[in-house]
Parts: C-alpha cells; sequence; structure tokens
C-alpha cells in the first residue's frame, strides 16, 4: 500500500494536471471563438463589472466616473446605444405623437416646452457637471414631484434650461413668494439690477446691496430683513462683472445656515452666478449654495452663437431641494425654455469648454501681468495677481489654478479708454465673454443711466483663443497709440 504521504503528493500531481488540462481546454474554446463572440461577451463583462462596482457606491448611475474633462469631451453622447452618434440628435419638433390608448410612457415626449429630447440631454449634463464633487446626488432626486403633464423629476435632474441668463433669473424671482428681498453685491452684472428694478419692483420686490466681500454685511443685511418674514435671495457673483471681485461662497453660506434653521418662516435662498468662470473653475453647490446659474450664451456654448440661461438646484441642501420642482414648474409653465438649437449649440461647446477655459485663463493671467507692469495703466482687477484683495479665497475656491479668462483694466478717464479701445486691431470691441475670440468693452458706457457703478476709464477683457504673444502685442500697440491721441 502506498503510504499517505505518496498518496497526498500523486493528489497533488494529479490537481495540476487537471489544472493545466483546463487550462488548455479554455484557450482551445477561446481560440474558436469568433472575433464578434468574444467583442459581445467582453461588452458583457464590462458592462457587468461597471454595474457591479456601482452597485457598491452611493451613486446609480451606469456610466463609468471620469474626471470632469473626461465627462465634457462625451457631453450628449448616448454611450450605451448600440450604433450611437457621436454628435448628439437636433430635436426640433415641438409636438409628439399620442399612443392610441391615450397613456404616455414616462420616457414619451409630448410637447416642446415641456420635454424637448435636445434640451433634456443638455440639462443631464450640466447637472452631471454641477454636481461632480457632491455625494449621494444622483439618490437625493424627489421622486415625488411631478405632475401629470411633466416627466417625474425621478427621470430629470434638477437642472434647467432657460431662453436667456436673464430668463433663469426671471424665474428665479419667479419661483419666490412676496414680497422678495433681494441682497445684491455692490459690484454685479448691470442686467440683475436692471430686471428687479424696471420689472420686479412692481411686485413686491425690493433691492439691498452690500459689499459681500465683507462676509459680516451679509450676515447683518439677511437678519434685519429676516424680520419681516419675508422671501430672501442673497445674490452672489463671483468673479464679479466687471470688477473681478471675489466672494467666499462656502463662508457666506456656512454662515447663513444657523439663520436658515432658526428661522423657518423666511425662506432664504443662495444664488451664485459663476458665468464669468464656468462650473470648470467654481462649483458653488460644492461649496453650500442653493442654486447654480450662469448664462450659458458665455463660456458653456463658448463660440458667440447661442442665448441660453441655466440653473441647476442643489440635490443636497433643503432649500435647493425645495425650489427644484418649483422651477420646474416655472420652465415648463411659463415658457421660457431654451431652443432646441441653443441648446444643442450649448452641448457642442460643453466639449471644449475645459481646454477653452484652460487656454483663456493662461491668457488671462499673462495678459494682467502685462498690464500690470505697464506704466500707463491705472489699475488691473484680475484675481490670480496677488495685489488682488481676494486672492487668498480665489486660490482656495477657484480650480486647478485657474482664475477665469476675464479682467478688467483702467486708464485715465473714458476719453483715453476709448481712445485705447479704438486702436486695438486683433482684439475686438464688444459685448458678452466667454467666446473663442478676444473681446474688450467700456462698461461704464452700456450700463443703465443712473445705475452707472463702473469706473469711466474702466475697460473689460474677455480673452479668447488667440496666441497670447498676438494679444499683448495689440493691447501695447493700443496704449501708445492712445497716449500719442491724448497728449495732443
Amino acid at each position: 500500500m502506498r503510504s499517505a504521504c505518496a498518496l497526498k503528493v500523486h493528489r497533488i500531481h494529479s490537481l495540476q494536471l487537471f489544472q493545466i488540462q483546463q487550462r488548455h481546454h479554455v484557450r482551445r474554446l477561446l481560440s474558436q471563438l469568433t472575433s464578434e463572440e468574444a467583442g459581445r461577451r467582453a461588452s458583457q463583462l464590462a458592462q457587468e463589472s461597471l454595474l457591479s462596482s456601482s452597485s457598491s457606491t452611493t451613486t446609480t448611475s451606469t456610466t463609468p466616473s471620469h474626471h470632469l474633462n473626461t465627462l465634457l469631451a462625451h457631453a450628449g453622447m448616448e454611450s450605451n446605444m448600440h450604433n450611437a452618434p457621436m454628435s448628439p440628435p437636433l430635436h426640433l419638433a415641438t409636438t409628439h405623437t399620442r399612443p392610441a390608448d391615450g397613456v404616455y410612457l414616462t420616457e414619451d415626449s409630448k410637447y416642446g416646452r415641456m420635454d424637448n429630447a435636445t434640451r433634456l440631454l443638455l440639462e443631464k449634463t450640466v447637472f452631471e457637471m454641477e454636481t461632480m464633487g457632491l455625494i449621494n446626488n444622483a439618490n437625493n432626486l424627489d421622486e415625488d414631484d411631478h405632475d401629470g403633464d411633466i416627466t417625474p423629476a425621478s427621470t430629470i435632474p434638477p437642472s434647467f434650461a432657460f431662453s436667456s441668463g436673464m430668463m433663469a433669473v426671471t424665474a428665479l424671482i419667479l419661483a419666490h413668494t412676496g414680497p422678495i428681498t433681494v441682497i445684491l453685491p455692490d459690484d454685479v452684472y448691470h442686467g440683475v439690477p436692471t430686471v428687479l428694478n424696471n420689472v420686479f419692483l412692481r411686485h413686491n420686490v425690493t433691492i439691498v446691496k452690500v459689499d459681500m466681500m465683507d462676509v459680516n454685511s451679509v450676515i447683518e443685511a439677511v437678519e434685519e430683513e429676516t424680520k419681516d418674514k419675508k422671501d430672501i435671495i442673497v445674490w452672489m457673483e463671483t468673479p464679479s462683472n466687471p470688477l473681478c471681485k471675489v466672494l467666499d461662497i462656502a463662508s457666506i453660506c456656512q454662515r447663513l445656515d444657523p439663520i436658515k434653521k432658526k428661522d423657518s418662516e423666511s425662506n432664504i435662498t443662495t444664488v451664485v452666478d459663476g458665468t464669468m468662470v464656468s462650473p470648470i473653475i467654481t462649483r458653488p453647490l460644492e461649496l453650500g449654495a442653493d442654486v447654480s446659474m450662469h448664462s450659458g450664451t458665455k463660456y458653456l456654448a463658448g463660440h458667440s452663437d447661442a442665448l441660453l440661461g441655466v440653473l441647476t438646484t442643489s440635490p443636497e441642501t433643503p432649500r435647493g431641494k425645495e425650489l427644484a420642482p418649483i422651477l420646474r414648474s416655472v420652465l415648463v409653465d411659463a415658457g421660457g425654455v431654451a431652443s432646441a438649437m441653443d441648446s444643442w449649440l450649448t452641448l457642442r461647446g460643453l466639449r471644449t469648454l475645459h481646454i477653452r477655459v484652460e487656454r483663456q485663463s493662461q491668457t488671462a493671467m499673462a495678459v494682467a501681468q502685462f498690464l500690470d507692469q505697464h506704466e500707463s495703466v491705472a489699475a488691473v482687477h484680475y484675481p490670480g495677481l496677488p495685489s488682488h484683495p481676494n486672492h487668498d479665497v480665489a486660490q482656495k475656491q477657484m480650480k486647478n489654478g485657474m482664475f477665469g479668462g476675464v479682467l478688467s483694466l483702467e486708464m485715465k478717464d473714458q476719453v483715453e479708454a476709448t481712445a485705447f479701445a479704438a486702436a486695438l486691431q486683433t482684439i475686438q470691441r464688444a459685448t458678452s465673454l466667454g467666446g473663442t475670440e478676444t473681446l474688450m468693452e467700456h462698461r461704464a458706457s452700456i450700463e443703465p443711466p443712473g445705475r452707472v457703478t463702473s469706473p469711466p476709464g474702466l475697460l473689460r477683457m474677455s480673452c479668447g483663443l488667440e496666441d497670447e504673444a498676438d494679444i499683448i502685442r495689440d493691447l501695447d500697440r493700443a496704449i501708445a497709440i492712445a497716449k500719442q491721441v491724448t497728449s495732443v
């Protein structure tokens, strides 16, 4: 009889032989696979792996987790489709047929004002971009906030695309109940106080302006307004337009949280207009804001050919959750929706947003440094300069060492500023910002009479994608010509 030791060795050898035979068998089977079968099997395993990894996290997404620039490079792509187009379809239809039984399926489109597919795709993409750094964003959507005429909120992220940035501002006011106080920064895009003064003062809306770089001033203003138990909107714009002031979003939101919890009768909403930098640089919802607003006309679309505004509500703050269904109702019921074409153009723009903003920020920094050292320039306003009064906040709040593509410079007076702008050749004189071309605008002359806040010699500059050496050369030449003209 074999010894126990010899028997054990025999069994081990037999097991090893069996394993070797099995591996050879698998190899033979694999060698018999067609390429089509191998592709299908590999795709299935990849999907199973993705589902397995997503089930162990807080998100229900079936899309791979990527960095923001990767997400945006694929903006609008339906990668899980069998034969997906590399560019999202443009849905121009305003109405769709109804099933014979009269019952719409959840995914059915009905009428363009309610659920244009291109606009919904843009809203989904913007939401993913705005909330990339938040936790549990997919599980915080309220599944009960819908009615029979609108696709359930559980399938639509709380981003809302409007026909313009100013329509987004208007919708936000309409989502509140009067009397309303809007607390504004002392430096803000002139369109916001214009619509408040020209339209909403007739509807029980008042304006309070404070220096929001002083957080205490914001808190004092809010505490004063809560005495009347009214809806309060704390409107932050950072960097500001045109003086590029930087507000500490996190500090303001954190200081307001105890007031929100203590005073349940006053609806306090924190809103951040981040148009000047885009979510590539600052994502307000990550810093505690209830709503993030962008004029999509600017950086998001990025080619000076689309008119669009976007609001995204926080899926984490109580006020953000409350506002989501109200804003959806304002969007759909009042009808100020973004057009299908502008939504498509903005989706296209999002694909290059990261690389555009990166390049524009680099150019703006070089231009700001050049102008800051030029003896003929009275002042330069740019968050990236160490001399900026809130440079430390900008470094903390603005991502990846980028400070945006917009800066402002001041000449001696309006005469010199006008001559300087007129001498520009490569840089174009035009309003707006965020496009591929570098633009210059004299702000005081475009602001409404009686509400001019910009210094008379101030020019706002939006850096485009030209070579920075060409831009600096144009600036240098224009300054020399302006000096020559004004010295006569």
